[in-house]
């Protein structure tokens, strides 16, 4: 009977083991990846520019890129209307979201770095290559092959709207890529309005146990030390305020109807 117990024991640990290892090492891949991805963004050589390509108030320019190995795309956004003007749209809010999106972990925003072209400052960000916006997925009726592990993302991308402030589930901003479903949330130029609440009408239901473990993990000062370059200290401290209401608000539920119905 013990020897049952201590092999079943055995058996548990490695699997729990064996199943953080793979998290870890995917998590590991991720994280290199996004750091190559912001060293090309920064060094490669821009080779063509095209301006008056994309629409919107902005008008992004799209960038060619080589670093004589690679050749890629990216978007280059130079406005910097930053709060309290008027009409809020700077490139340093999307520096920002990528920035939180990775002290969490979550790998749902496209790598962007700060650059200048033709003596302008601005973000370049990575073109995601291949893709549907969810608009187009809605209207065309196509299913993702994993339905519920779709939901779970845009159930995260709701979080992370939440705490950006910005707009809650735009099909338009959310880029499906085609050949493995990857999920991006792209377009935060107009995020971190000064909130102390909610984005109104984007009901936090569920979280991954991983976004929330991160968001409790933490430190207003890692944020604060990471982000004083994009926001200035209104807009941090909405942010830090909108953090523990979101970690309420799920602990609060986990409560309510029990961790298996809240965290996947």
């Amino acid at each position: 009977m013990k020897n049952k117990e201590t092999l079943s024991f055995l058996f548990i640990t490695c699997f729990v083991f064996s199943n953080w290892w793979c998290q870890s090492q995917t998590t590991n891949k991720e994280n290199l990846k996004q750091i190559d991805i912001e060293n090309y963004l920064r060094t490669a050589k821009i080779v063509s520019v095209e301006k008056d390509q994309e629409a919107g108030r902005t008008a992004p320019w799209r960038i060619t890129l080589d670093n004589g190995e690679i050749v890629r795309q990216g978007f280059f956004k130079h406005v910097n209307a930053s709060r309290p003007t008027i009409l809020p749209d700077s490139y340093k809010y999307e520096l920002a979201a990528y920035e939180l999106n990775k002290l969490l972990d979550l790998n749902i925003v496209p790598p962007v770095v700060e650059r200048e072209i033709e003596g302008i400052k601005g973000s370049i960000q990575q073109y995601i290559k291949n893709f549907i916006r969810e608009s187009d997925r809605k209207r065309r009726n196509i299913e993702p092959p994993d339905p519920k592990n779709f939901e779970n993302i845009l159930e995260e991308i709701k979080i992370f709207e939440n705490l950006v402030y910005d707009e809650c589930l735009d099909t338009d901003d959310i880029f499906i890529q085609t050949e493995d479903w990857k999920v991006w949330r792209v377009d935060f130029s107009e995020a971190f309005a000064p909130s102390l609440e909610l984005l109104p009408g984007c009901k936090i239901r569920r979280c991954s146990k991983k976004l929330y473990q991160n968001l409790q993990k933490l430190d207003n000062d890692s944020i604060k030390a990471k982000l004083k370059l994009y926001l200035n200290d209104e807009g941090i401290k909405t942010l830090l305020i909108r953090k523990k209401i979101i970690s309420d608000k799920i602990k609060q539920l986990i409560e309510e109807k029990g961790e298996e119905s809240v965290l996947f």
